[in-house]
């Protein structure tokens, strides 16, 4: 081959030169590596490998799977950490944890993640991947939210690999996963163990102690959290913005404390460090307040300091955070009108962060809660829980007190409505004739203008959805469900139009906007959707249907009653601890016929809750009312002998005493004592959301004691008892731990062991589990589909098949406009090229579908729905319960015909797909 020259500045170079050096250096670099020699390589535990099977194994190992499972990982959690909001008035986030419904949506892509890294683990054990592999496969099980394995899976890594830095950061990931899976105990475990050896790490200081900085704010141990967060501050070495952010956080570590001082020279330290601008303002803003309370300084000059803030043009975008400070001012300041009047500014003026709008409302919420305005808590509660996160303080607070409002105020309307029906079933026929005849007219009236506002509110939300999905100024994502402007912006604007509603079926023509009258507009069956205003004599009927003109309807209307004011009486006395309007009721039960089956404890109760209201003679009154006329009743022999009576009577203030001191025996690993302390609590007269956490914590309590069968009853127990409170949901998710990890669970002495976390074992062998997993998985789906096939209705796709994608709503009389809207913008924002068209239907008149056409084949259509599943939630706006979405051949969509149809291609689906 014949060499060309080209000269230049007087030098002659070789122009295959630089291709040829490409093709030689691979070659020359295998030589380098034998020339040194095969005894110097290593796998990550230690032991030697010849030269050519590690560079092959590391080579393959890192770029055939450890790599892109790495990149995966990084783009969804990258994705999630963007679009996760905070507020300066809380504790900001230093590790930004997902939670249940974050992990859900990621949890596909952590599992191609675990795929992957355990093709490194069981093909190229011997590369120097094999740790990462290890460490990201744990961390894909703490994204998707599966903590027992994630931290199995660390637990492997601290046993098996000698490097410090990564068994350091095992532990710190150990202590996470602990501590999202609520076992505080082990969590503080691992967290100590990775304190006591910080000293051989180098690399993981910083995690390290973030890691337990968190943890120790989460547990509202301040002393700690500061301890180990000004340790992480000392690790970081070049990045700004994290030491930025730590050192914000930190100022409000100190002010959770009550040390102002340095808290304001943390935060002052925020503004030296040159901050981003709206981290900046809430330092200053924090630097100012602090400032204010250690120099005993007035609040007018605060109060002006802030309102230059909100003249200034810069601070436009942040005034709800400056509102709520001025908010929070008059509150201290025993202003409760002035605080309610600011924080509805803080709330109006939120922009992007909807975290604030849920903490000012919440606020309006705790001052009318204080007051007893239960309706207006109740509103401003309901508006909390539309935007608070799991991550605020008080979530479980908020949603508890919410819970509680819903049921007050049902059960007072369930009252009113029932006077109200009784009312004017007593009246004579005339009188009641002219009041219904009226309320049809009204009624018919109000359909009328409800379909109007929708044609109406069709007409203007089709032309501010085409603005805002295609609004280029935006500056950012064209996705609108991604932009947050354009959120805050839609919300703003339905706000405006439609008042602050809770989300429901039907919500534009709710009973809201019917004539307030009482007596109807409670009805579950009453649906104005379902009603033509021409046909009045179909209305009367169904008015006249619930009125209880005959003795059983006046029975019943009147067993509703009592139910209804037992609630109430319950959540006035338990939970509010308002006697006054618990004895009320309570009375309103007793003296409402038919007689009630439990008169005696209602006596009781009326006796023991006038004794606490401070009303002697009527305490004593219905004391000798149940002695006498229940002599032999179980109450009334507490009343004769309270010693002996089994149960116990407490406030509600006492009942959350009795919890925290079990819960501190509990991490002194006095099981015993908590287990023995429940059986006297779940007799007691404390709150079911208490009895349901004490029950949970002996459940956990008789796991660290007993067996895993002793442990699995009491779970069970707890999901029997309380199926609807949070409690039965977290023992659900250890029996789901339990299923999965049976024979490991089984082979243990007590079912949740407590060990050294340097000499557990019982990861030891997670290669062979990964293997004999996917192994089980390949048969059981081998095995599905044969059976699937041979028994299917729908017949197997043919090669040129063509496909569409469905949409099945189970309900018949949904409206499908917010569907039909969110796919069109879909399409058009992210398939604009392919003019895909959607169209709906109705099967059996009970299930509506929606389908996209048209798809040239199966890899088309698996394209289509993996990015329609990705953005589901927003395109459809329901509940995963309520809709199913899948792919279908044009030939087996004709076989839809009903509902069962539906369901049964579901299966095909999901086992073929």
């Amino acid at each position: 081959m014949r060499q060309s020259f080209i000269f230049a500045n007087n030098k002659k170079y070789i122009s295959l030169q630089k291709p040829l050096k490409n093709k030689l250096f691979p070659l020359f670099w295998c030589l380098a590596l034998i020339t040194v020699g095969a005894c110097k390589m290593r796998d990550p535990m230690g032991n030697r490998i010849g030269v050519v099977k590690g560079s092959y194994h590391n080579t393959t190992a890192r770029f055939n799977a450890y790599f892109n499972a790495k990149e995966i990982f990084r783009k969804d959690v990258s994705n999630f950490e963007s679009g996760y909001t905070i507020s300066y008035s809380n504790v900001l986030p230093l590790l930004k944890l997902p939670d249940e419904g974050a992990s859900s949506g990621m949890a596909a892509n952590m599992d191609q993640i675990i795929e992957k890294c355990s093709k490194v683990v069981t093909r190229h054990k011997v590369s120097k991947w094999t740790d990462d592999s290890y460490m990201l496969v744990g961390k894909a099980y703490f994204y998707k939210g599966d903590y027992f394995d994630a931290a199995q899976t660390f637990q492997y890594i601290y046993n098996t690999f000698p490097n410090k830095d990564l068994k350091e950061e095992a532990l710190a990931w150990i202590g996470l996963s602990k501590m999202q899976d609520k076992m505080a105990e082990d969590a503080t475990a691992a967290f100590e163990m990775a304190e006591a050896n910080i000293a051989d790490a180098k690399k993981s200081k910083r995690f390290v102690y973030t890691a337990m900085a968190q943890y120790y704010i989460n547990r509202k141990s301040y002393d700690k959290a500061a301890s180990s967060l000004e340790n992480a501050i000392k690790a970081i070495k070049k990045d700004k913005l994290a030491k930025i952010n730590y050192s914000y956080v930190l100022g409000q570590i100190y002010e959770k404390q009550g040390d102002y001082a340095k808290a304001v020279e943390s935060f002052k330290k925020v503004q030296g460090l040159r901050a981003p601008y709206e981290m900046e303002l809430a330092a200053k803003i924090n630097a100012f307040r602090l400032t204010n309370l250690t120099e005993g300084g007035n609040t007018s000059d605060l109060i002006r300091k802030l309102n230059d803030l909100l003249d200034d043009e810069k601070n436009s975008e942040y005034k709800d955070q400056i509102y709520f400070v001025l908010g929070a001012i008059a509150q201290r300041t025993n202003q409760p009108d002035s605080a309610i009047s600011l924080y509805k500014l803080s709330a109006a003026n939120t922009g992007r962060n909807l975290n604030q709008k849920a903490l000012s409302y919440s606020q309006i919420a705790e001052i009318y809660f204080n007051r007893k305005d239960y309706d207006k808590a109740h509103l401003y509660y309901d508006s909390t829980r539309v935007f608070v996160q799991r991550d605020h303080p008080d979530y479980e607070k908020i949603i508890e007190r919410d819970n509680k409002l819903d049921d007050l105020i049902a059960n007072i309307k369930i009252i009113d409505r029932e006077d109200s029906l009784q009312h004017v079933a007593a009246l004579p026929e005339p009188e009641r004739t002219k009041i219904i005849d009226e309320q049809v007219a009204k009624i018919q009236s109000k359909i009328r203008e409800s379909k109007v506002d929708q044609s109406q509110y069709s007409s203007s939300y089709n032309t501010l959805a085409i603005n805002r999905f295609n609004n280029a100024e935006s500056g950012g994502s064209s996705w609108y469900f991604y932009n947050n402007n354009a959120v805050a912006s839609g919300y703003n604007e339905f706000i405006r139009r439609w008042g602050n509603r809770q989300l429901a079926d039907n919500w534009r023509i709710s009973s809201q906007g019917v004539a307030n009258t009482k007596i109807f507009d409670t009805d579950p069956g009453f649906d104005l959707k379902s009603i033509d205003a021409a046909q009045p004599d179909k209305i009367k009927a169904f008015l006249v249907k619930n009125l209880p003109l005959t003795p059983a309807k006046l029975d019943s209307s009147n067993q509703i009653k009592q139910n209804a004011a037992l609630k109430l009486a319950a959540i006035y006395s338990d939970d509010l601890e308002e006697y006054a309007s618990a004895i009320k009721y309570y009375e309103l039960a007793l003296n409402t016929p038919p007689p009630l089956h439990n008169a005696d404890e209602i006596i009781y109760n009326l006796s023991y809750i006038n004794e606490l209201a401070g009303n002697k003679e009527q305490s004593a009154a219905y004391k000798n009312r149940l002695l006498n006329q229940y002599p032999g009743s179980s109450f009334a022999n507490a009343l004769r002998n309270p010693e002996a009576s089994q149960v116990v009577d407490i406030t509600q203030t006492q009942a959350e005493q009795q919890y925290e001191m079990a819960y501190k025996d509990y991490l002194n690993r006095d099981y015993e004592k908590v287990i023995a302390s429940n059986k006297d609590f779940q007799l007691s007269k404390a709150n079911t959301y208490l009895k349901s956490k004490f029950a949970f914590l002996s459940a956990l309590a008789v796991g660290k004691t007993q067996k895993v069968g002793s442990f699995e009853a009491e779970l069970k127990k707890v999901q029997q008892e309380y199926p609807n409170e949070e409690a039965s949901k977290q023992a659900g998710q250890f029996i789901a731990s339990i299923d999965n990890n049976r024979a490991e669970f089984d082979s243990r002495e007590i079912a949740l062991e407590e060990r050294s976390i340097a000499t557990a074992t019982d990861a030891a062998s997670i290669s062979k589990r990964y293997e004999d997993q996917r192994r089980l998985e390949d048969q059981k789906r081998e095995q599905e589909l044969a059976e699937a096939e041979s028994k299917s209705y729908f017949k197997k796709p043919a090669p040129n098949a063509s496909y569409v994608l469905v949409v099945a709503v189970n309900n018949a009389t949904a409206n499908l406009n917010r569907i039909r809207l969110g796919i069109g913008q879909f399409n058009r924002t992210l398939f604009a090229d392919k003019n895909y068209t959607h169209n709906s239907k109705t099967i059996n008149n009970e299930t509506q579908l929606i389908s996209v056409n048209q798809f040239a084949d199966m890899e088309t259509a698996k394209a289509y729905y993996k990015k329609f599943m990705e953005y589901r939630n927003d395109v459809i706006g329901l509940p995963d319960e309520k809709y199913t979405v899948f792919f279908i051949t044009t030939d087996n969509f004709a076989r839809l015909i009903n509902q069962t149809t539906v369901e049964e291609y579901r299966d095909y689906f999901r086992i073929n797909f």
